[in-house]
């Protein structure tokens, strides 16, 4: 009304803003828009013209390449052709479908899995599925942008507590009043930007305390810890506290697609609750054969998982002694952590032009504004990768001169949220952004 001229459109017209005025002050490349002509292998890609060693993939163990999985995707489309064209429950399910979901969920030793067309609708499916109104969700503040998401979709009560803080977390919960089998916390096992991972003993043993529910996602965790890599809960033997796993095949799998699994005896009939697998085309016959055959691989994969730690541990050791910013952590995720987005971005240029890519991420996508040059580690790198890579960070910066201002919050920096969900603030309850419905009963 009156001065008020706001559209549908005034939230990505703000946002064309902020990018114009971005693009204004940077001498170089779009981080955001980066085009690959080719890809060549597992680490190396065509961008710009030139060989490119790539680090910022998240192609954790190499699969998009694996002989093995590129044959069992060819055979599916011999056999079944390229595509699904409906949802599951309108044009029915291929065998392998249904053995997916019987493989994941031994796996990760749970009793039951469903298979969505991604990880993102995993989450939505999965945590809107199951909470409505009545329902309390507590999640960390740093939760992927689809957990943010499939939270505001539900009904329920939204909380969200200080980045694993387990004292913040317990204190929160004793100010609910609702019934604590209604409740649920969702965490992360590991963090996307920084690679740092939950406390997930201290929370499992807090959420058996209280008798309230666990979910965590395990999107960067698959595939590089536990038994066989099936995950960190695994790991730490505390499968059986986490009520609800979710995971994506788009990592250390090399493909796409996700999946919830529980022990609960009626989880089968998520599917029937969750919209993200009713209504959307399910995964391609190629791809469900080529997640089945890069399971395979990926549990007989130890010597990957071996040579990928080694790198890890090259890399963020020649980063550490150079005086950066990183986070001490055991993750196939290398930071870079800057308190200046000149510093960062300069760096992040000077490397894609002497051939290596890996992610800038940057405010406001970015939690207490920091700058982050994310490295993803492949098994597929080799030592001499590392060793170039640092070379090329030797050749354009001073780890101290781009590193000298304090931070104002020295709280260890973890992952972002995604560039529309602010979690900035005091006020612990998550309320509808303005672009959003404010209705959040999409409950199925």
């Amino acid at each position: 009304m009156g001065d008020d001229h706001r559209s549908i459109f005034s939230g990505i017209e703000s946002l064309a803003r902020r990018r114009s005025a971005l693009l204004q002050i940077m001498d170089g490349p779009n981080p955001l828009e980066i085009q690959v002509q080719r890809i060549l292998s597992p680490t190396e890609a065509v961008i710009g013209g030139r060989r490119t060693r790539l680090f910022g993939t998240n192609n954790y163990l190499g699969m998009t390449f694996e002989p093995e999985v590129k044959r069992a995707a060819v055979e599916a489309v011999e056999a079944n052709g390229v595509g699904t064209t409906a949802s599951r429950v309108a044009s029915g399910n291929l065998p392998d479908h249904y053995e997916l979901e019987r493989d994941i969920a031994g796996y990760v030793g749970k009793r039951c899995a469903i298979v969505f067309s991604t990880g993102f609708q995993a989450n939505l499916g999965a945590v809107a599925g199951l909470c409505g109104a009545g329902d309390v969700i507590v999640m960390d503040e740093e939760c992927h942008a689809s957990i943010y998401d499939a939270v505001m979709l539900s009904a329920a009560r939204k909380i969200k507590f200080r980045h694993n803080d387990v004292a913040h977390l317990k204190q929160l919960l004793g100010e609910i009043k609702e019934d604590m089998a209604r409740v649920l916390i969702i965490v992360e096992s590991v963090y996307s930007a920084a690679g740092d991972a939950a406390p997930l003993v201290e929370f499992a043993r807090l959420k058996t305390e209280l008798g309230c529910n666990l979910l965590v996602d395990e999107a960067h965790s698959l595939g590089m810890y536990g038994p066989e890599g099936s995950g960190l809960v695994r790991e730490l033997g505390i499968g059986d506290k986490v009520d609800i796993l979710t995971g994506t095949f788009s990592k250390s799998f090399g493909l796409m697609g996700g999946f919830a699994a529980s022990n609960h005896p009626d989880f089968f009939c998520l599917r029937y609750t969750a919209r993200a697998f009713m209504f959307t085309a399910a995964l391609p016959p190629p791809v469900v054969a080529a997640i089945r055959a890069s399971l395979g691989k990926i549990r007989a994969a130890d010597d990957r998982r071996a040579r990928l730690w080694r790198n890890v541990d090259q890399l963020r050791h020649g980063l550490q002694l150079r005086g950066f910013k990183t986070i001490d952590a055991r993750s196939p995720i290398v930071p870079m952590i800057f308190d200046d987005l000149d510093a960062c971005y300069t760096l992040w240029t000077s490397l894609l032009r002497a051939g290596f890519y890996a992610n800038l991420l940057m405010p406001p996508s970015t939690a207490r504004g920091a700058c982050i040059i994310r490295f993803s580690v492949c098994s597929e790198h080799k030592p001499e990768d590392i060793a170039a890579l640092l070379a090329a960070i030797d050749a354009s910066v001073s780890a101290p001169h781009m590193n000298g201002k304090p931070r104002k919050d020295e709280r260890p920096y973890s992952s972002p949220i995604g560039i529309v969900v602010s979690t900035r603030g005091a006020d612990n309850e998550i309320h509808p952004p303005l672009h959003m419905p404010r209705s959040g009963a999409t409950r199925a």
